[in-house]
């Protein structure tokens, strides 16, 4: 699952929470047996039981022990382990009997990543105030992002200060109204402001936006603002996540992906350091955070100007998803698909814990891709494959953005838009009996009905997101599909345990803070292998429930993410 540094939340997980189970209203009860009356004739087929009732947690076991093996060496993109998962998961989807879902030739779809690093010695953020240098140190006071289209950029602007730096007309909210920003370089906070709900926040706080926002507005630079915290740990995990290089994949063009050629130069700097900039301005930073704390406008042209150098060092990394494809059964609907995703690549070799260098990632995310071929063996057994065809997408780079899922969305095998629906398997918790699922993204689509019959048929609970904050649904693969207006999903194991003496908010909580993207993240974890199964079979059934239904999925009327991205309104 990929970290999103967002100072304006908890970046751990699941705060330890009272366990919360989902209050049917009576209204919603009576949709819920409608949505498994709809279904009912495919529920009852034997072919359909006996197929489920063959998903093996013995054979998830194996493959996530392999895939977690010190062999494959964390699987870091562009190293020797990942290439080896690679060939394992196409090896074994032929096994299974799916597809090439490559031109139906081969299981790799290719993709050139190109890592940028900036050369520090020959980089610099050079500040004056009122004719005065301000002294600013690379990596205590900023740093810099590279320039993924070119080696040498720079900016030599007024810099303006814009609040947030997001323009959201849903919400009739624009820092950049009452300046003009057109050639200058603009800085902003990091987040999006409190007053917006959940999912609008999360959205509008992620840099794509924000860059958006900042281009369209004719800035010419960036620097975003971290705040300041306690031993300085937020700037020290911005700069440790950023500093040995970030990445983006390369169209088949040769253009970067998301990239802005309008945007010369971007970077981060430390609050304590973007204090000095508000100097001999009409409006302290102080000010200017009381007033976006209360709601008001904070945007302000300051005195202050910014040369900002950057020299960029680009290299190539070749990578691929693996894709794999069962055909759908009806002449028709055969040409439309649901994709499952889950990322294959971890985070490899690092610095050494207790003589252990290698980050096997066996629930991040050796469990969803072997939960993944668990449920290709399902389809494969059915005695008639689904109406709709089902993609089996094994992907790169999640852990450096969700580069793989974004290059296939972007780049897809099949027509963009006979893509109905997505479901992502990513580190899903099976560390107790599975009694209960957090269906991340049930409200904003028809997918509802599905997981609503789906739960039912299997008896579990389905239980609200206990920490809607954390925006787990921006998170992971299934959030690429999202940006192209398809319908996803992302199930996490709820808080139910088997126990009422065990905390299921608190053991997650624990985990996400003592395992998640470290050493300790290996097999001998007291996963419940009984739980990883019925993660395969709800995710197995939403998704054949969705490829056997005549209507595709739809946004809900009004849902913020059907009225940004639906291409199919």
């Amino acid at each position: 699952m990929h970290l999103f540094l967002n100072s304006s939340r908890s970046v751990l997980g699941f705060k330890s929470l009272k366990k919360i189970t989902y209050s049917f209203t009576m209204g919603a009860l009576l949709w819920s047996t409608a949505a498994q009356a709809q279904y009912q004739s495919l529920l009852d087929s034997p072919n359909l039981k006996n197929s489920l009732e063959q998903v093996d947690p013995e054979a998830i076991k194996s493959n996530m022990a392999f895939l977690s093996d010190d062999l494959f060496e964390g699987r870091k993109i562009g190293e020797r382990g990942f290439d080896l998962a690679a060939k394992y998961m196409a090896s074994r989807f032929q096994e299974i009997g799916l597809t090439p879902g490559v031109n139906k030739t081969s299981y790799f779809q290719e993709i050139l990543f190109r890592k940028g690093e900036v050369m520090e010695q020959n980089s610099s953020l050079e500040i004056t105030n009122k004719g005065q240098n301000i002294p600013l140190t690379y990596g205590t006071d900023y740093f810099l992002m590279p320039n993924f289209g070119k080696t040498q950029s720079q900016a030599n602007a007024q810099v303006v200060f814009v609040g947030y730096g997001v323009t959201a007309p849903e919400l009739k909210y624009d820092d950049y109204d009452g300046v003009n920003v057109k050639g200058k370089i603009v800085m902003y906070l990091t987040g999006a402001p409190a007053s917006f709900p959940n999912d609008e926040r999360a959205y509008y706080a992620s840099e794509m936006a924000k860059h958006q926002a900042a281009v369209a507005k004719g800035a010419v630079g960036v620097l975003t603002i971290v705040a300041a915290n306690a031993n300085n740990t937020l700037w020290d995990a911005y700069l440790h996540r950023y500093r040995s290089g970030s990445y983006k994949w390369m169209g088949p063009d040769g253009t970067p992906g998301n990239y802005f050629p309008a945007l010369q130069t971007y970077g981060y700097i430390f609050q304590p350091s973007a204090e000095k900039l508000f100097e001999g301005s009409k409006i302290t930073m102080a000010q200017a955070l009381s007033n976006l704390k209360a709601g008001k406008t904070a945007s302000k042209t300051l005195t202050a100007k910014a040369q900002i150098n950057v020299s960029s060092k680009h290299s190539s990394i070749a990578s691929q998803n693996i894709v794999g494809i069962v055909p759908g059964s009806d002449p028709e609907l055969k040409n439309e698909y649901v994709v499952y995703a889950s990322h294959l690549d971890h985070l490899g070799i690092t610095t050494p814990v207790n003589g252990d260098s290698i980050n096997n990632g066996a629930h991040d995310n050796a469990s969803g891709s072997a939960i993944l071929l668990e449920m290709a063996k399902t389809y494969k057994r059915l005695d008639q494959a689904p109406k709709r065809s089902i993609i089996f997408l094994s992907c790169t780079g999640e852990e450096l953005g969700l580069l793989g899922s974004d290059y296939f969305a972007s780049n897809p095998v099949v027509p963009g838009n006979s893509i109905v629906a997505n479901l992502a398997l990513d580190m899903p918790f099976f560390l107790y009996p599975l009694k209960d699922i957090i269906p991340h993204g049930i409200q904003h689509s028809s997918l509802k009905k599905q997981v609503e019959a789906t739960t039912q048929f299997f008896g579990l609970q389905i239980t609200p997101d206990p920490a809607p904050e954390e925006v787990v649904f921006t998170r992971s693969d299934h959030y690429s599909f999202i940006k192209k207006g398809v319908p996803a999903l992302f199930i996490k194991g709820g808080i139910i345990t088997d126990d009422p003496k065990k905390d299921g908010a608190k053991i997650i909580a624990d985990w996400r803070k003592n395992i998640y993207h470290k050493i300790d993240d290996e097999m001998d974890q007291p996963f419940d292998f009984t739980g990883a199964a019925m993660h395969a079979k709800v995710n197995f059934l939403i998704g054949y429930l969705v490829a056997q239904d005549q209507e595709r999925p739809t946004w809900n009327k009004g849902d913020f993410f059907g009225n940004k991205f639906n291409k199919q309104k």
